[in-house]
């Protein structure tokens, strides 16, 4: 549909009765919030006293595999975790690091926002007491090389009203869009539905969506920056990907683009009390130990050579490529051969003798010049960095890259994310690294051009034996941790299934945008062919 079709009535609806175009738009999206799963009140949700514990082994310790893990134990199934690194989390995961001075500190992966409408993340987390020491982001703010600012704090958070604010807000202009082509292009974003969005747009990349629609620049900033946080650039990124992110992110519920964060290490703040939870349910957490051959025997499976009833494949993509491939009796289930990493991505985190200008939040995406893509300042908010700031002065900085660019040497990375850190900052100049951290990885899901049609569902097709993690195509919309975790309680409710037991509820966004299922105008089949 012409954004053109969109905006006029309601700009005339928002002069009217603002109220009235609320709460149409919140009927329109199921009330921001939808039952995809709710479990039968006729089974039961536990095995019955005295029943034989079915064995099942849970590959990979991250978010999908706690989330599958979690539930399985809970409902008194007897569950082994096999997490390949020392530390349970996955890309939460914190683990001590000894600095050049001899301290030992914590570091991770990196930061998390926990965005409020991660429904079932964040009901599982409450459950166990975790958010009460979470505080809210004050801003979502885009900082460019040269001090421009875009933020996202005061906007309005209705969907569609999001968008007007941004424009009032200067973010782009009306007519950059209405008298281009922009203005028949712009409603994919309004019109998202799994099937239709990929089968039109999941050949183009954001590269070719911006030379098509020539992009306004502040609307071009928002798009590049959303991209790279899936771990591309806009050359590679799905477009349709991209509609889904904001439809996911943006347009299809009332909490607006405010997160959440915990104000301690992720060590203590999460995964010491997940650790509990899971030893008090009776999994068993076998951390440092990578899974070496997966293979069916008879009714069940062998993992290294150990007897399980069941099997929930949570690792990352290469683990997963990895494991399915040398797979012995599964040649009923995928082998995952199209799944595929992204791009490089770096963290480094830095201890300095110098603090970067008051009143920024503490965390700031920044639009790259070469690579650095946002930057957190632990030291405003973390306790532990807290506490090193107030013994050695400076500031704790945490430097991203989430799409490392291939023609950049691996040897370079460091010394270009410092110095594109000055840029930015440049009250930095002449720092003093006291200390430091610094990762170059490639584990993270690829969501680039065509490779949604060969993403594997939950259900491996072999009775038994199901798929979690960010890679999976789940049923309802969802991205990053919240994908992960759902796609765990997904492989869960298999799990439940087929023991006859009731499944796991789960709550998702609304699966269709605003104006999904509208005529499109005539114009868009001659800008993007089907």
């Amino acid at each position: 549909m012409s954004i053109v079709l969109v905006l006029i009535p309601i700009l005339i609806l928002i002069a009217v009765t603002p109220t009235l175009l609320r709460g149409l738009i919140r009927r329109r999206l199921h009330g921001y919030r939808v039952a995809v799963v709710r479990p039968d009140p006729a089974l039961a949700r536990v095995l019955p006293p005295g029943a034989a514990r079915p064995r099942v082994a849970v590959i990979g310790g991250g978010l999908a595999g706690i989330a599958a893990a979690s539930t399985l134990a809970e409902r008194g199934l007897a569950v082994t975790v096999y997490e390949s690194k020392p530390y349970l989390g996955g890309k939460l995961g914190a683990w001590p690091h000894t600095l050049a001075t001899g301290e030992t500190v914590r570091v991770s992966h990196g930061f998390h926002a926990f965005f409020r409408h991660y429904y079932n993340l964040n009901a599982w987390l409450d459950r166990l007491g975790l958010r009460q020491q979470f505080r809210a982001i004050d801003d979502y703010l885009i900082l460019g090389p040269g001090g421009e600012q875009v933020g996202f704090r005061g906007v309005d958070t209705t969907p569609v009203l999001n968008l007007l604010g941004l424009a009032r807000r200067g973010v782009y202009r009306f007519r950059d869009v209405l008298f281009g082509p922009a203005r028949d292009l712009m409603g994919v974003f309004l019109e998202y539905d799994e099937r239709a969005t990929f089968a039109r747009l999941d050949r183009y990349s954001l590269a070719d969506f911006d030379r098509i629609a020539q992009l306004p620049h502040g609307l071009k900033l928002a798009f590049r920056t959303f991209s790279r946080a899936f771990f591309a650039e806009e050359d590679r990124v799905s477009l349709a990907e991209l509609v889904k992110s904001f439809h996911f992110y943006y347009l299809s519920h009332d909490h607006g683009l405010i997160y959440d964060y915990p104000v301690q290490d992720y060590e203590p703040a999460l995964l010491a009390p997940i650790r509990a939870h899971l030893a008090a349910h009776g999994a068993t957490l076998r951390l440092g130990t990578g899974v070496g051959t997966l293979a069916k025997v008879g009714g069940g499976f062998a993992v290294d050579g150990e007897a399980y009833d069941h099997v929930v494949l949570a690792t990352d993509v290469v683990g997963a490529r990895a494991i399915m491939g040398a797979a012995a009796g599964l040649e009923a289930a995928p082998r995952l051969a199209e799944l595929r990493p992204g791009q490089r991505y770096a963290v480094l985190r830095l201890f300095v003798d110098r603090d970067v200008r008051p009143g920024l939040p503490v965390f700031i995406v920044t639009d790259r010049v070469q690579l650095l893509d946002a930057v957190t300042l632990y030291h405003r908010f973390e306790e532990e960095s807290v506490a090193w700031v107030a013994q050695h002065g400076g500031a704790v900085l945490e430097l991203h890259s989430y799409a490392v660019p291939d023609a950049l040497p691996d040897a370079e990375v460091r010394d270009a994310l410092v110095a594109e850190l000055v840029r930015f900052f440049p009250e930095l100049a002449g720092l003093v690294v006291r200390g430091e951290a610094f990762q170059l990885r490639r584990d993270f899901t690829a969501f680039h051009v065509g490779l949604h049609a060969e993403r594997p569902v939950t259900a491996s097709g072999v009775q038994g034996l199901y798929f979690a993690g960010d890679w999976v195509k789940l049923p309802f919309p969802a991205m990053l941790l919240e994908a992960a975790f759902a796609s765990g309680l997904m492989a869960a409710n298999g799990v439940l299934a087929e023991l006859g037991l009731a499944a796991e509820p789960i709550d998702a966004v609304p699966s269709r945008g605003l104006m999904a299922g509208m005529p499109e105008p005539p114009t868009r089949a001659r800008l993007l062919p089907r």
